[in-house]
């Protein structure tokens, strides 16, 4: 069956407009939110190992972009402080996509008792997600 573009119909339902309560991003995100956000975990947890010292930060070229792995392996070396608190762990991540292979990441992760946020933004480019901002607390 060939593939049909815009509004389609399912056995005798009526056509979708573009006022039936979802957003225009609702098909995008199923087809490229899941796996920036697949990414974003990844990504994000690999990003809280180095900051904690767990890993090295010359392993985040492949993920991120030259000026997040700079601002990573600097942040690594001078927030000793935040480590007295505890490993972090990532708690919870949601991607948004705002374009074609573009996703806003918003995750948290605990320190200790504390909870901290993260903020960023994945791209998609020949089929590679990187991670190309970056903003912690």
């Amino acid at each position: 069956m060939p593939a049909r573009t815009g509004a389609y119909r399912l056995r005798g339902t009526h056509r979708r407009s573009p006022h039936d309560g979802r957003s225009p991003s609702y098909a995008r995100f199923d087809e490229n939110g899941s796996a920036a956000t697949r990414f974003a975990e990844r990504s994000l947890r690999m990003v809280l190992e180095v900051l904690d010292g767990r890993r090295s930060a010359t392993q985040l070229t492949r993920l991120t972009d030259p000026a997040v792995a700079a601002m990573l392996a600097t942040a690594a070396r001078t927030a000793v402080a935040d480590r007295r608190l505890g490993a972090a762990v990532l708690v919870a991540v949601r991607a948004e996509p705002v374009a074609p292979g573009v996703a806003e990441v918003v995750a948290g992760y605990e320190r200790g008792a504390r909870r901290f946020a993260v903020a960023g933004r994945v791209t998609c480019r020949r089929g590679e997600w990187r991670l190309v901002a970056l903003r912690l607390r």
